[in-house]
């Protein structure tokens, strides 16, 4: 089981159910067909970006959508069955993930979500290359047994070898500080919501920053 969550660097970090989208509605003709290709033609339709892991998508297919929709509604009549859902990672993005197990998620997992949040925004606030930019990132986690970062891997970067590799090198090794608890779901994967012109980063001062 993978999960998924928003990384604000306010450093509020936002829910994983879905976020207020706009609900003016939209002229849904979508057939029922392969999912990438359902996928594609939403997003062509609503103008949502959408982020997932195209392997996730491989030899899965969409519900037919055809109406006049709100983009939320419409993009999760066209998931029914597919055995994955959307959630909302900012006012116009959705990140497509399996769908969980339907129980509370574990009040220890939740802290320990949230301490990956701080060590994580600390990392990559201190290096201006990684701070959050203007392109919206997936980042995915392995955590080991002893809470160090494993490995850390960019999905859907906008082809930028470069970034990838930096972002990898900075949280590699990055203690968490604690062990993760039993049963932690892996990996997992983080949305860094960009930035528009003028917006603050979020990130405190980097001088104040100590990275380990």
């Amino acid at each position: 089981m993978r999960h998924t969550f928003v990384m604000g660097f306010g450093l509020t970090m936002l829910s994983c159910a879905a976020l207020a989208q706009t609900q003016a509605g939209v002229d849904f003709v979508i057939a029922a067909q392969p999912l990438a290709t359902a996928l594609d033609a939403y997003s062509a339709t609503s103008g949502v970006e959408l982020f997932y892991d195209g392997e996730l998508v491989i030899g899965r297919r969409s519900k037919a959508v055809e109406g006049l929709l709100a983009p939320d509604a419409a993009l999760r009549e066209l998931l029914v069955g597919s055995g994955l859902v959307a959630r909302a990672t900012g006012p116009n993005s959705f990140t497509i993930a399996p769908r969980p197990p339907s129980r509370v998620a574990d009040s220890g997992h939740q802290a320990y979500f949230s301490a990956i949040q701080a060590r994580v925004a600390q990392v990559l606030c201190v290096r201006p290359q990684t701070r959050p930019g203007k392109t919206d990132l997936l980042l995915r986690l392995w955590i080991g047994p002893s809470g160090l970062v494993q490995r850390a891997q960019l999905l859907d970067a906008p082809g930028d070898r470069l970034l990838e590799n930096l972002f990898a090198a900075a949280l590699r090794g990055v203690s968490i500080g604690v062990p993760p608890p039993a049963g932690l779901p892996q990996p997992i994967t983080m949305a860094i919501l960009a930035r528009a012109d003028g917006e603050a980063s979020g990130c405190a001062d980097p001088a104040t920053m100590a990275v380990r």
